[in-house]
């Protein structure tokens, strides 16, 4: 296969022409999509338009979240945004098992903890706190809101949320 022709002399150059001549059709419209922040949802993103529909100039939300993907309070407001469809910016910021993360995030968060997002100039530092604001400022998007009579229920599930990854985080740290 072409794989098999790549050898420890290659060079990153060749092994990246390798790769794209092996995508497929799908594959290929994907990577094409991601600069424009179009298609599928992805990790990859650094702007997130959804469509033609939508232009740059226009969007309100910056989303500062961990470069490795993975923290449950960035995903959780991720997937917000994308089930919304709200156009977003995407900064990557280290976790601070990764490193330090740069002054001008510090700057935006002195706390350094992330998620935060900018929404039309004004910082939310939480993710309950940003996914109440998406669901406040953007009503003309889908409604992601507790049914009426659950709003109770919803917040004691946020806090059990809460609760049961402090726990896993103390004992993964510890």
């Amino acid at each position: 296969t072409a794989l098999q022709s790549v050898s420890s002399s290659s060079s990153w150059t060749d092994v990246r022409s390798t790769l794209e001549k092996l995508q497929t059709p799908e594959e290929r419209a994907f990577r094409d999509n991601i600069p424009k922040g179009y298609g599928k949802g992805s990790p990859l993103h650094a702007l997130r338009l959804f469509d033609e529909s939508n232009k740059e100039e226009d969007v309100r939300v910056t989303l500062y979240r961990d470069s490795a993907s993975w923290c449950p309070y960035c995903q959780k407001v991720w997937t917000m945004l994308e089930e919304k469809k709200i156009p977003y910016r995407v900064e990557k910021v280290n976790m601070r098992c990764y490193g330090e993360k740069p002054a001008s995030f510090m700057r935006v968060q002195p706390s350094g903890n992330i998620p935060v997002a900018v929404i039309d100039g004004r910082v939310y530092g939480q993710s309950n706190d940003i996914m109440y604001a998406l669901e406040q400022l953007f009503p003309e998007h889908k409604s992601l809101s507790a049914p009426k009579g659950q709003e109770m229920k919803a917040q004691q599930l946020l806090r059990l949320e809460r609760q049961i990854f402090s726990a896993w985080m103390y004992w993964l740290t510890s």
